[in-house]
C-alpha cells in the first residue's frame, strides 16, 4: 500500500505518463499542432527548435525536422540522449529519447532526427477533458441544434466529456451566448440528445462556430460520451493524420 501511495504522489509530481497509449496521444496531438519543440543533446548546454514531422506507432519511431539554428556535427550523433520540451493542450510536455540516426531533408542540405521511441514522457497539468476533433469518416451524418423548434443542421468539429463544438452552415441563424439549447449529437453508437450551453459564437468563412459545454448530469450519457472521445482517439492513433 505505501509503495502505490509513493506511486501516485510520484506520478503527479513529476507528470509521468506511465499509460503508453495516453503516451501515444500526446505525441499524435503534438504532431498535429506543429508546436514547437526545444531540443537539447545530453552532455550539452546548446537548445535548439524543431517540430514533429512524422511519427511511427508500430515501429515506433520519431522524425523531428532538422534543428535550428544550424547544429555542429558533434551537437547530434546517432546513440545521444535528447531531452525535448514543449506544450500540448496548454500543458508542459517533456519526453527523453535516443537519437538513433539522421537523414537528409529535402533540398536544404539539413539533417532531420530521427528518435527512438521515448523512455519517458511527463504531462504537467494533464487535462482529462482534453478536446478531440471528429473525422467525417467516423461521424458522417448532421448535429442539430435546436433553435425556436426547429433542428438546424451543422457539423460536429470535436468533443469531450465537457464541451462541444459545431459548426452551423445556414446562414441568418442568430444563437445567443450563455443560452442553453437542446443539442443532438451524432454519436458512433447513436444520437444523444443533451444540453448545450453556448460559451462562444464565431463567424467564419464557412459558417458559424459555436462552442459550448455540455450538460451530462445523466451518468448514462455522459459514459456514452467518453465512449466515443476513446473510439475518436483510437481512429487518430490508427490514422495519425
Amino acid at each position: 500500500m505505501a509503495e502505490s501511495a509513493t506511486s501516485r504522489v510520484d506520478t503527479e509530481l513529476t507528470g509521468l505518463v506511465e499509460d503508453p497509449q495516453e503516451a501515444a496521444r500526446l505525441l499524435v496531438r503534438l504532431r498535429r499542432m506543429r508546436n514547437v519543440i526545444t531540443l537539447r543533446a545530453a552532455q550539452s548546454p546548446r537548445e535548439f527548435s524543431s517540430i514533429l514531422l512524422s511519427l511511427d506507432l508500430s515501429h515506433r519511431y520519431l522524425v523531428l525536422d532538422a534543428p535550428r539554428p544550424r547544429p555542429q556535427a558533434a551537437d547530434f550523433r546517432p546513440g545521444t540522449k535528447v531531452y525535448a520540451r514543449t506544450h500540448v493542450d496548454g500543458a508542459a510536455l517533456i519526453f527523453v529519447a535516443q537519437l538513433n540516426s539522421l537523414i537528409a531533408a529535402d533540398d536544404t542540405g539539413d539533417d532531420n532526427l530521427v528518435l527512438e521511441w521515448p523512455t519517458r514522457i511527463s504531462h504537467y497539468q494533464r487535462r482529462r477533458d482534453y478536446r478531440v476533433s471528429v473525422p467525417s469518416t467516423v461521424v458522417q451524418t448532421p448535429a442539430r441544434l435546436i433553435i425556436d423548434d426547429h433542428a438546424i443542421h451543422a457539423r460536429l468539429l470535436d468533443l469531450s466529456t465537457s464541451g462541444v463544438a459545431i459548426l452551423l452552415a445556414a446562414a441568418g441563424v442568430s444563437v445567443a451566448m450563455d443560452k442553453t439549447l437542446d443539442c443532438i449529437l451524432p454519436l458512433p453508437e447513436r444520437d444523444l440528445k443533451v444540453p448545450l450551453r453556448v460559451t462562444s459564437v464565431t463567424v467564419t468563412r464557412e459558417g458559424v462556430r459555436i462552442g459550448g459545454e455540455l450538460d451530462l448530469t445523466d451518468s448514462t450519457a455522459r459514459e456514452l460520451i467518453q465512449r466515443t472521445v476513446t473510439t475518436l482517439e483510437r481512429w487518430w492513433l490508427q490514422h495519425h493524420p
